[in-house]
């Protein structure tokens, strides 16, 4: 999430500073906001978060949710009861 804007449209940026060798060697990675364009640094931990929540948004935008899918476990059909 963007820490200006607060917009999950953030994209991996590419290494240009001095001091993103650094940073990389310290487990940040630098990011770029789509919204506003700032340029911020999240642990590489955080990495998976974003590409999961990403990835969840354009399945909802797709129309592709939990809800629309065919339970496929008896756990998940009992859920639905």
């Amino acid at each position: 999430m963007c820490p200006r804007c607060k917009s999950t449209e953030v994209t991996r940026s590419r290494s240009r500073k001095l001091l993103d060798p650094f940073l990389r060697w310290l487990g940040m990675k630098p990011y770029r906001c789509r919204e506003c364009h700032k340029r911020f640094y999240l642990p590489a931990s955080m990495e998976s978060k974003h590409k999961r929540e990403r990835a969840w948004r354009h399945s909802v935008e797709a129309g592709h949710n939990r809800a629309d899918r065919k339970p496929e476990t008896s756990t998940e059909i009992n859920s639905l009861t």
